[in-house]
């Protein structure tokens, strides 16, 4: 498990990065904007869209 926590950490790092880079409110929430959309397409590409539509509705259920 730490394994996966390592490589977790060591994919967060660019994404880290970026977040600090925002000036503002507007540049945070377009950079979240950006990462959605791309996080979309990866789950379409390799789990397919009803699997992501699932996992998103399951996420936001979680949150509530």
């Amino acid at each position: 498990m730490s394994d996966i926590r390592n490589r977790m950490a060591e994919l967060m790092e660019p994404i880290d990065k970026q977040i600090m880079m925002c000036d503002n409110r507007e540049d945070l929430i377009m950079l979240a904007c950006a990462m959605l959309t791309s996080v979309r397409l990866i789950f379409d590409q390799e789990l397919g869209k009803k699997a992501r539509i699932q996992l998103f509705k399951d996420y936001t259920d979680e949150q509530n």
